[in-house]
């Protein structure tokens, strides 16, 4: 007999009756192999020494040879459990992330699995740096904030290049469709143009496999949620493969009356048209009929108790009117991803994606307590006005990369040049200021229509009138059709070397046009901001022969403000920089990382004041200091975890309010954020099949203005989450609950507040084969 060690070979037992399902792909191992159960079998032989016996008549033994180092795959198709060790986010080119002089986060497939994600914020929970959701889920986007600084239609990018949004044209890309989540952490415009302080989060699409596969999936939760979903994927003619995923769901949500309904349907397609070539067509459709989530509470009521006594108000309660309210929206998308290499030293990238949505709004919120406006209820009565728009976006990305890798005197060089292009249409239609929400109380007399909070009753969808500041009636002729055009056009240029294997370099520079216009088909008026802009990055890393890294950095970032000054002049870009000192610990022949980030992000040239008037300034700055720690392991083939911690000291340091805020906590941005999360794997023996997760996040106080008013202080948070499957040969049943302890708590406050997600439990059963 032969003892085989852990990490470096791995004897699987393959059944002859398992041999026609998915081909000869599953005899060449865990690397390519997505088969649950030849995973499973593998994971149990490798977690004892292994005892080779002569193979039997119904039973073939191969031993395979599994590679302990990292992926060679960019896309997470190879990831194993919860670490991914290749990513393309952080330099653009194909990097281990233990090289790269950046923070970088890779939230793997296995992770969003186990904790059953719904968002990509609720994908985001368990990485550091991040205030993932911090509003709650919200169906109509994904909300962050990353190293202290607010993000949410900005600075999300799909395989590399941006989703443009802007306003209530934002996208929604349902976490089902994802192979991964990569976050790079930090200013990153050399690589991505216009984007926040805090980073990109680019999200990393599923594609086809060089081996046929598929699974089916239904699931039944919280709020009568009821989803069913697809994805299959084969092998079609000479080279080519395909992947079509599909999903249908309609849920309740923790408002009563309030629905979020999906349909989602993405395919793709990948080309053989050549050796030294490689073609993916992507696709995707996804239309919600749903209805706003997001509540927009008062802070009397729910952050504080009534001031006469109601108490509070309950978190299923919709502060609109469900049978008025309404969103629907319709995203689609068509792309592609060019790969060419010319030969061992040069190649080409190329990511083109055009995308178009379409928007349906109508949302209520609180404006005030009616006693506030004259209209004496107890303080019981809320007024409320409502947000609309009608209209669609397109959009256009294209980035278009060279890279080149040589040799010279022990220097490894990557060059990287590129060409980006970003395009973004709006044509929509909406009132000139926000409506009330009011009714006909008698013949041409019109009054606010009220809502008691703490005990409602809506009024009839037929009976709601909007009404402009006069208490007139608004019609359909008062909308009025608005016009946005936006383009961005980058030059950049970086280079990585790689030094006698220790010493690694990164400068890059860019050059971004930027041009937006404005215009009201209606009043005629027009706005046109456009402007330059260079940006700069370096890098420096020194690698240590036992797997250690330490790395420092300098970034920049600039985001356009489309506003005009007193003088009529476009405004001047929020500018920025990072810099950033860290750890990256990697033990050889560990399945897994330790990392270690310091940083102080600084943005500059926030506006306050009404755009176009002489109270207009450009004078406001905040910096943001802080120390991330990062744990990711996958530690035996049964246990795996994350862990995290961040510790942030954000800080106004210049305002037009002077004094008052200077030096304050920036409104809704926790100093302190935690999380860990862990799952233990049964293998063997009577629990074989069973695994069991669970995880805690805590997220520190926040306040509700840059005020710190004790009044307006969101006390912090913890909460529990928790999962239990059973795999049973092709079939995976999971139990999946986030907040098990079913915690009533407001998440965050901006003068309105917003309570938190309750106890959603979500159960599914799955078949792959």
């Amino acid at each position: 007999m032969r003892i085989i060690p852990i990490n470096v070979f791995v004897t699987i037992v393959r059944r002859k009756t398992m041999g026609n399902r998915t081909g000869s792909r599953l005899a060449q191992g865990i690397g390519v192999c997505r088969h649950p159960l030849a995973l499973a079998i593998a994971a149990a032989l490798a977690a004892s020494p292994v005892w080779a016996e002569e193979a039997t008549n119904e039973e073939q033994l191969e031993t395979i040879e599994v590679n302990a180092e990292q992926s060679e795959d960019v896309y997470g198709r190879d990831d194993f459990g919860y670490v991914g060790q290749r990513s393309r986010t952080g330099t653009k080119t194909d990097s281990p992330v233990s090289e790269t002089p950046r923070s970088v986060s890779i939230v793997t497939r296995e992770q969003m699995n186990d904790r059953a994600a719904v968002s990509i914020s609720d994908a985001l929970r368990y990485t550091p740096g991040i205030q993932a959701g911090f509003y709650g889920e919200d169906n109509k986007q994904d909300w962050f904030i990353v190293r202290g600084f607010k993000q949410a239609n900005k600075g999300l990018y799909r395989d590399g290049t941006r989703t443009y949004s802007e306003g209530f044209y934002s996208w929604q890309i349902d976490p089902f469709q994802l192979e991964r989540v990569e976050i790079l952490r930090g200013p990153a415009s050399v690589l991505y143009g216009q984007t926040p302080p805090g980073g990109v989060i680019n999200v990393i699409s599923k594609r086809p496999q060089d081996y046929s596969f598929g699974s089916v999936e239904v699931e039944y939760g919280s709020w009568d949620r009821k989803q069913v979903s697809a994805d299959l994927g084969g092998i079609v003619g000479d080279g080519h493969a395909f992947r079509l995923l599909a999903l249908g769901r309609q849920s309740g949500t923790q408002v009563d009356d309030v629905e979020q309904d999906r349909v989602l349907f993405a395919p793709s397609l990948k080309l053989n048209v050549g050796d030294n070539t490689e073609l993916t067509l992507l696709a995707s459709y996804q239309e919600d009929n749903s209805d706003p989530y997001l509540q927009f509470h008062l802070a009397e009521g729910t952050l504080n108790p009534s001031t006469t006594g109601n108490g509070y108000i309950g978190d299923d309660v919709a502060i609109g009117n469900p049978d008025y309210e309404r969103f629907d929206r319709t995203q689609y998308t068509l792309g592609y991803e060019l790969n060419h290499d010319f030969n061992d030293g040069a190649s080409f990238q190329q990511n083109v994606r055009y995308g178009r949505i379409d928007i349906d709004l109508r949302q209520m919120y609180a404006l005030a307590y009616s006693d506030d406006f004259g209209m004496p209820s107890n303080r019981t009565e809320v007024v409320r006005y409502i947000s609309t728009e009608d209209g669609h976006a397109d959009s256009l990305n294209a980035d278009n990369r060279f890279i080149f890798k040589w040799d010279l005197n022990g220097m490894e060089h990557t060059l990287l040049a590129g060409i980006d292009y970003q395009m973004l249409k709006i044509d929509g239609k909406d009132y000139a200021a926000d409506p009330i929400v009011g009714e006909e109380l008698f013949p041409g007399i019109y009054a606010p229509n009220t809502l008691n909070v703490y005990n409602p009753e809506y009024a009839n969808a037929s009976d709601i009138v909007l009404l402009d500041g006069t208490l007139q009636p608004l019609s359909e002729s008062d909308l009025q059709r608005r016009t946005t055009d936006s383009y961005q056009l980058g030059f950049y240029l970086q280079d990585q070397v790689k030094i006698q294997d220790h010493l690694v370099l990164m400068l890059g520079a860019r050059h971004d046009k930027v041009d937006t216009k404005f215009e009201n088909k209606a009043t005629g008026a027009k706005q046109d901001v456009d402007g330059d802009e260079w940006t700069a990055n370096a890098g420096l890393a020194w690698i240590f022969d036992n797997g250690v890294t330490a790395y420092t950095n300098y970034s920049q970032f600039f985001q356009p403000i489309i506003q005009l000054d007193a003088n009529n002049e476009p405004a001047k870009p929020e500018r920025g920089d990072q810099v950033e000192v860290g750890l990256k610990v990697q033990p050889e022949g560990f399945d897994g990382y330790f990392n270690a980030a310091a940083f102080k992000i600084t943005q500059e040239n926030l506006t306050f004041g009404t755009a176009g008037t002489a109270s207009f300034q450009q004078i406001g700055e905040v910096e943001s200091e802080g120390v991330e720690f990062e744990a990711v392991a996958n530690v035996t083939p049964s246990l795996s975890f994350v862990a995290n911690m961040t510790f942030l000291d954000p800080e106004i340091t210049e305002d037009a309010r002077g004094e008052t805020v200077i030096g304050n906590q920036p409104n809704q941005v926790s100093k302190r954020l935690g999380s860990i999360w862990g799952k233990y794997s049964f293998i063997g023996g009577v629990m074989n099949g069973l695994s069991i997760g669970s995880g805690v996040r805590y997220v520190g106080s926040t306040y509700g203005n840059d005020l710190e008013q004790h009044s307006f202080k969101v006390p912090s948070y913890t909460i529990w989450d928790a999962t239990v499957s059973y795999q049973w040969d092709n079939f995976k049943f999971q139990v999946a609950a986030k907040n098990l302890e079913d915690k009533e708590y407001v998440s965050t406050c901006n003068y309105w507040c917003w309570y938190g997600d309750r106890r959603n439990v979500i159960g599914s059963i799955s078949y792959a084969w």
